[in-house]
């Protein structure tokens, strides 16, 4: 297979040198290009704008066969992949399946404690703030989801991590210990800034003697004596399998603290949507299968035309942390360039994920992409409906996509010339619902997950992030570890 991936790379960077100066108005009619657009009824994807041609695509369109992909997919959505360098089953696909299994007994039991604390807090608030002390994964998604389902008269939840302390002191400042709850989520429980922030906010807590600090303690993780020691009653207590990574975590209870300002429903529908990607993508050939397109698009331009960068951007301001929580999960998966057993990828691996809300960085960041020197490419998330602010704000988003790869040479004044040529791919929802979200994200990770099976490294671990962890217990260990490798004007205060 390393073999395989070698001959494929080089094929890539073969044809992928005629196409570096070629003008993307060049190789298609822009206002015409029904072949590259997929549609679903839950979104249409167009990749009109990316600077390929027909027989590129169509060699493209052979990797996947030639990696086995259709065998990946069957492991992928039973359960049965293996993230070998942690000896781990892969199972987010489960928590969204509507089929329960034995073997996966927990996911559903646990569904059931989700919708009983769902069913008595969503309808008659027992309290009126939530703080959701979480990291990486397990914040990026219910983050994600608060924003979405933010409403008028909604609880208030507060997410909080950072090692300072600031963040959770500043939410604190802003809530009573009689009205507050508190969630801790970490697979593991054994994360530094959890526990950091978790141990601040029981003293808090403890502040009020008539408090009885059990009640508004709720803890979700794999670990659960941990959660006892630390104070966590057990019916307060929310089981993850061990075998559910942090950035595909957003299915399970993780999420739980967002959806108090939703209900049980909107959970399942959320579950539903990604289930539809599921069935989707396992089921869809090729050419028309999104997430595999989405891939093979990646790969094409990070390997043939030398695109390091790939710029996300959210035209409702609901999906603000969109990108952020597609950075992660992208980088933090496919971000190494060597697998378990010690093969080097080939490839160049994946790009720099970066972006955010259009709206704002059509007033920084887009300065760059317009006139600067390095090329980029995007995907551009909208809602195309009748409804005038959201016709308004898709309007803009198409702008920007025309600007982005058609670009404009003014002899006459120069300095107003724009390269465009960026490849762009356009994500047009045809509603802003959960069950469209939930579709969306799954076809993100299938995306992440297809590429990684391509480029040959295991998305599902990150030991690249562990490093830095253990440089940090060595210092709280010892005093005197940092002073070999800094200069004493840089090392911490005693």
């Amino acid at each position: 297979m390393q073999n395989l991936r070698k001959n494929i790379q080089k094929e890539l960077s073969k044809l992928g040198q005629e196409f570096k100066t070629t003008r993307i108005s060049d190789l298609c009619d822009m206002s015409d290009s029904k072949d590259k657009v997929i549609q679903h009824d839950i979104l249409t994807f167009d990749y009109s704008k990316q600077r390929l041609d027909q027989k590129t695509l169509d060699f493209l369109l052979q990797i996947p066969d030639l990696v086995n992909l259709k065998e990946s997919f069957n492991l992928l959505f039973s359960g049965k992949v293996n993230n070998q360098s942690e000896d781990r089953a892969v199972t987010h696909t489960i928590y969204r399946n509507k089929n329960e299994e034995d073997k996966f007994e927990l996911i559903f039991s646990e569904r059931e404690k989700i919708k009983s604390f769902l069913d008595k807090n969503t309808s008659n608030h027992c309290f009126k703030n939530l703080i959701c002390i979480s990291i990486g994964g397990s914040r990026a998604g219910p983050e994600l989801l608060n924003e979405f389902l933010s409403k008028d008269d909604q609880l208030n939840i507060y997410f909080c991590s950072s090692y300072d302390l600031e963040e959770i002191k500043e939410a604190l400042r802003k809530c009573q210990q009689s009205e507050t709850v508190v969630f801790a989520s970490s697979k593991s429980f054994e994360t530094s800034e959890i526990l950091k922030n978790l141990e601040y906010v029981k003293s808090w807590l403890s502040d009020k003697p008539e408090i009885n600090l059990e009640d508004h303690l709720y803890g979700i993780s794999a670990n659960e004596s941990a959660m006892t020691a630390l104070g966590i009653k057990k019916e307060n207590q929310f089981l993850l399998l061990d075998s559910l990574g942090g950035r595909y975590s957003i299915w399970s209870s993780i999420s739980l603290p967002a959806f108090v300002n939703a209900n049980y429903e909107s959970y399942l529908d959320f579950l539903y949507g990604a289930y539809q990607a599921d069935v989707y993508t396992d089921t869809t050939p090729w050419e028309h299968n999104i997430s595999v397109l989405m891939a093979l698009l990646s790969i094409w331009n990070r390997n043939s035309l030398d695109i390091s960068s790939h710029g996300i951007f959210t035209y409702n301001f609901k999906l603000r942390s969109l990108t952020k929580y597609i950075a992660q999960l992208s980088m933090e998966s496919n971000g190494k360039s060597i697998n378990f057993d010690a093969d080097v990828s080939p490839f160049l691996t994946t790009q720099l994920i970066w972006g955010g809300y259009g709206v704002e960085n059509q007033h920084s960041t887009f300065q760059w992409l317009m006139q600067g020197k390095t090329d980029t490419s995007c995907d551009f998330i909208g809602t195309n409906n009748v409804e005038t602010h959201t016709k308004d704000s898709y309007e803009m988003l198409l702008s920007q996509v025309l600007a982005m790869t058609k670009g404009k040479n003014d002899k006459e004044h120069p300095f107003k010339t724009i390269k465009g040529n960026n490849p762009c791919s356009i994500f047009q929802l045809e509603n802003l619902d959960l069950r469209s979200l939930g579709f969306l994200l799954a076809l993100y990770e299938h995306k992440v997950f297809v590429e990684a099976l391509i480029l040959g490294i295991d998305p599902f671990d990150q030991w690249g992030v562990e490093l830095g962890k253990e440089f940090s217990l060595n210092a709280k260990r010892d005093k005197e570890f940092f002073k070999p490798y800094f200069s004493s004007s840089v090392l911490p205060k005693s």
